[in-house]
This record gives structure tokens, C-alpha cells and sequence, in this order.
């Protein structure tokens, strides 16, 4: 059998995730039929003591790098501390209320072994709700590196938490930059510019924890003001042309002012499998 890359597996965490929830997610990652050399684990400000409990009981392995902010700095900052003390070639971020399955790694990895012009490769994803029994959507994206930088010119072509990537070719394009609600699509738009490869392996890998009230979040002004700024950024920088602008405008114009229940029907039915 071929001897795969090391990876490692980062993952930021802050005092609002539930500590049962934060067991699942960082069980789930030793428990992988090829685990992390390196788990960096980022605690963004202070944690309850029931986090700490949790942490305290699984992170005794020698894989673990503790990183302690005294303040919450958000999500984007803890993972570029994550990829700053990143001692392997290949990294993951990993969300910590989410899920992955138990061959999610050895799989990527072994296609990375054989695919080396490859910097990312993304998985498909099913959201579910309390229980991953209970899904509710599964998320199946573009495969091959032309129809992910297609579908980019849309909306982001990578699932963020079921990737994983080449750190030096995400450090070369400046890793997560200040992006309100789109720093994952701003790192591939930059990366894909950068002429980095791209592949999604066509398989569910990864399950992403949602709620009820994730659609009404995709909603309102609060929310369409910085997903328009960013997609204009990128119009004038070239990335999107004027028809693919305006299409990507009006359709995020459109979903997030319409009612709750119209945009819940829009996302499952259409933007989801």
C-alpha cells in the first residue's frame, strides 16, 4: 500500500458551539481510517468549563497543538494562526460542530497521491439537523478543475470544512483575508487566479450541522450587503464578467429579500440535491 501524505487537521473553536457537538466533530477526526499527524486546535476566546472538559478528555495524544486566544478573533484569523504553525504539506479546516466520515481522509488523500498537480480537493456534504440521521440536503458540487472554476463565476465552488489543500499554495495567495461571510469564496477566487487546481471527490464525505434557522439567516439587508460588495470587488477585478454579474447580482438580490419560507423552498429545492 502507497504511504500517504501527512495532514493536518485545524479547527477553531468558540464558547457557542455546544460541547456535545464539539465531541462528535473532534471524534470524528481520530477516529479516521487515516488520521492527522497534527490536529491544531485554535480556542477563540474563553471557552465554557464544559468545552473544557471535553477538550481535556480528547486532546492527550501527542498530535495536538493546543493555540489560546484571550479574545474571540473570529473565525478567519483562527484559522490563518492555524495555517502559521501548519507543519505539514497538506491541511483541512475542520468546523466543530460538523461530522466527517470515518474514510473522508484516506480517500482525498489517496486521490492526492495520485493527482500531484491537484492544490485542492473538496468532497461533497449532507446538512442535517441535531442528528446526522437526520439529513435533511445533501450539497453535490462540480467535479473537474473546468467546472469548478465554472461554477465559480456563480457561487462557491468548494464545500470550505471538506477541503483540503496544498498550504503552501494558500499561503502564496495571502490564506484567509477580512471578507464578511466570504472568506472561503474569496481564498478559491484568488486561488483559481493564481491558476491552483481544483477537484471535488464525488462522494458524500463530510456532514454539516444546520438548523432551522439557517435560511432565515441567508435573509435581509444585514446579510446582501457584504455578498453584493464582494461579488462588485471581483467584477471589477475581472473575475466576473458584466453578464456573469449581473446574473449573480439580481439572484442574490432576489433570494435574500424574498420571505423565509420562499427562500427555505429555493435552497432545498434548487440550490441543494
Amino acid at each position: 500500500m502507497e504511504k500517504l501524505d501527512n495532514y493536518t487537521v485545524i479547527m477553531s473553536v468558540y464558547s457557542k458551539v455546544k460541547p456535545s457537538d464539539l465531541k462528535i466533530s473532534i471524534e470524528s477526526i481520530l477516529k479516521q481510517s487515516y488520521p492527522p499527524s497534527e490536529f491544531i486546535l485554535v480556542k477563540d476566546g474563553k471557552l465554557t468549563v464544559e468545552q473544557e472538559k471535553v477538550l481535556n478528555s480528547l486532546t492527550d495524544s501527542n498530535i495536538f497543538k493546543i493555540i489560546e486566544f484571550k479574545e474571540n478573533m473570529g473565525a478567519g484569523v483562527a484559522y490563518n494562526k492555524g495555517i502559521d504553525e501548519c507543519t505539514n504539506s497538506w491541511a483541512s479546516i475542520m468546523d466543530s460542530d460538523d461530522f466527517a466520515d470515518s474514510s473522508k481522509f484516506e480517500k482525498q488523500m489517496r486521490y492526492l497521491y495520485n493527482h500531484k498537480d491537484v492544490d485542492v480537493i473538496g468532497s461533497n456534504a449532507a446538512e442535517f439537523v441535531n442528528d446526522i440521521n437526520n439529513v435533511i440536503s445533501n450539497r453535490i458540487m462540480p467535479e473537474t478543475n473546468e467546472e469548478i472554476i465554472k461554477f465559480a463565476h456563480g457561487r462557491c465552488p468548494i464545500i470550505q470544512p471538506t477541503a483540503i489543500f496544498r498550504v503552501e499554495s494558500v499561503r502564496k495567495v495571502g490564506s484567509y483575508q477580512h471578507s464578511p461571510l466570504t472568506e472561503d469564496y474569496d481564498l478559491y477566487i484568488r486561488m483559481i487566479l493564481n491558476n491552483c487546481k481544483f477537484y471535488t471527490y464525488q462522494e458524500i464525505l463530510y456532514y454539516v450541522r444546520t438548523s432551522k434557522d439557517f435560511f432565515k439567516r441567508r435573509g435581509g439587508i444585514k446579510y446582501l450587503k457584504p455578498i453584493l460588495s464582494f461579488k462588485y470587488k471581483y467584477y471589477k477585478n475581472g473575475f466576473f464578467t458584466t453578464k456573469q454579474f449581473i446574473k449573480t447580482f439580481a439572484s442574490s438580490l432576489i433570494v435574500s429579500l424574498m420571505p423565509n419560507f420562499l427562500r427555505s423552498y429555493i435552497y432545498i429545492k434548487f440550490l441543494r440535491k
